[in-house]
């Protein structure tokens, strides 16, 4: 069975499917078998698949959605599921059956209380969780005031504020295919290496 991270936040526009999206094409490059599971009505991660076609994607919903996550692990090496941000029956049975929650926040006050239900019931359900601190300014003391407050392990790496990303998004693509060696194709390249690292 492939290891299954899922990737939840109970506020939207934290950047969940952005960063999953990145992360997604990282571990497609470096050889492995990636699956896709949208568990989110919006359908974005859906979109962005369909546009590039190297990634198995599967559309679920509610009743099915165990099932189908199981169903991509048992074909691919590693399956990234995105949540929908206000389904808690539905997030509490995905994050059961993860082996990691990714719960991305903006370091705002907003963003990082609206965490807290999804850390609980990642205690709960004993499934190991890290928070991804992502669209960082680059100046300022912002993340540094959330990492303060942040009581959830927190991942030392970090996504910046960086416009590639959403350009990268829109065309179906990652930021490293756009810019190779551009600091954000770094950043997310040491998100999934400290993620690869955790048991």
């Amino acid at each position: 069975m492939g290891r299954i991270i899922t990737f939840a936040q109970q506020k939207g526009g934290a950047g969940k499917t952005t960063v999953l999206t990145q992360l997604a094409h990282h571990w497609l490059a470096t050889g492995v078998t990636v699956a896709l599971v949208d568990l989110d009505p919006q359908g974005s991660l859906s979109r962005w698949a369909s546009m590039r076609g190297d990634m198995e994607c599967t559309a679920s919903s509610d009743w099915k959605a165990g099932s189908d996550i199981r169903a991509a692990a048992r074909k691919a090496d590693l399956v990234l599921v995105d949540c929908p941000g206000n389904a808690d029956i539905l997030l509490r049975a995905t994050i059961r059956d993860s082996d990691l929650v990714v719960a991305p926040a903006q370091p705002s006050m907003m963003d990082l209380w609206a965490l807290e239900p999804v850390v609980e019931m990642a205690r709960k359900e004993k499934t190991p969780l890290r928070v991804l601190l992502n669209r960082v300014p680059p100046t300022g003391r912002a993340a540094q005031d959330a990492r303060d407050v942040v009581t959830a392990d927190l991942l030392d790496e970090q996504m910046g504020n960086r416009v590639v990303f959403q350009q990268a998004f829109a065309v179906g693509k990652a930021a490293a295919e756009l810019q190779p060696r551009s600091k954000a194709a770094s950043e997310v390249a040491a998100i999934a290496a400290a993620l690869d690292a955790i048991e």
